[in-house]
């Protein structure tokens, strides 16, 4: 009897040589069981499009956070937290980034160009004067407090889900934590939704928000037009004719 190799023609029909590798196709979302995440192979996925992306406000309020379809093959989802928050302070750079240069290319207003308000010249006494001062101070103590309580305090959050936790201060995300089991799991869609939360509400609870703008009051305004003409003031004290 010959033992020698069968001919190409010599297979059963019903036998398929490849048939054995057809369970290993490549899923992305989510990646099948057994398979690999970035930091288990020397092989990283070049893709133009970045594995997280956070995208902000001018304001910088977050509005989503977008998953590559494919994020998986460049970050471990052990990993997905530092990059969220790597995105995220990327996302805020590029916002003050574009503040800057707004404000170094929008022209200054000529003040001949602008109406001219009519000053008040009504004479001014001293205790007229100390009660401006008293009411300004009270005022820009109150700004403080309200802007300390606001920035001054570490922010926690947890998403409706749980699987998505961080905490910030003063504007700045310290710190995302990411159930890494869900994530390599879950869909990209749910896995953005919960970051979206938790990003949206640390934003809103530490940052300044309107306080930003500085403090706001009728003395405080009144102060500031006394200040800025001296000689007027000056006049108005009856110190200067």
């Amino acid at each position: 009897m010959s033992y020698g190799r069968r001919r190409a023609n010599d297979w059963e029909p019903e036998y398929d040589p490849l048939s054995e590798f057809e369970d290993f196709e490549d899923l992305e979302d989510p990646l099948p069981s057994g398979g690999s995440f970035a930091s288990d192979t020397d092989d990283t996925a070049d893709s133009e499009a970045p594995a997280v992306t956070v995208h902000v406000t001018d304001a910088g309020a977050v509005t989503s956070v977008v998953l590559a379809a494919d994020w998986r093959r460049s970050v471990d989802p052990r990993e997905l937290g530092a990059a969220v928050l790597s995105a995220f302070t990327a996302a805020t750079m590029r916002v003050l980034e574009n503040q800057v240069e707004r404000v170094e290319q929008t022209p200054s207003l000529s003040a001949a160009g602008e109406p001219a308000d009519v000053p008040d010249t009504s004479p001014l006494g001293k205790d007229d004067v100390m009660r401006l001062v008293d009411t300004v101070s009270a005022d820009l103590n109150g700004f403080t407090e309200q802007l300390s309580a606001r920035v001054d305090r570490t922010v926690s959050v947890e998403s409706s889900g749980g699987h998505v936790r961080g905490s910030a201060r003063s504007g700045q995300v310290l710190e995302v934590w990411i159930d890494s089991g869900w994530a390599a799991s879950s869909r990209n869609s749910e896995i953005e939704l919960e970051l979206t939360e938790v990003l949206t509400h640390l934003s809103e609870q530490s940052s300044p928000g309107e306080l930003a703008q500085g403090p706001h009051s009728r003395a405080i305004d009144e102060l500031n037009v006394l200040a800025s003409d001296p000689q007027l003031f000056l006049r108005r004290l009856g110190l200067l004719s």
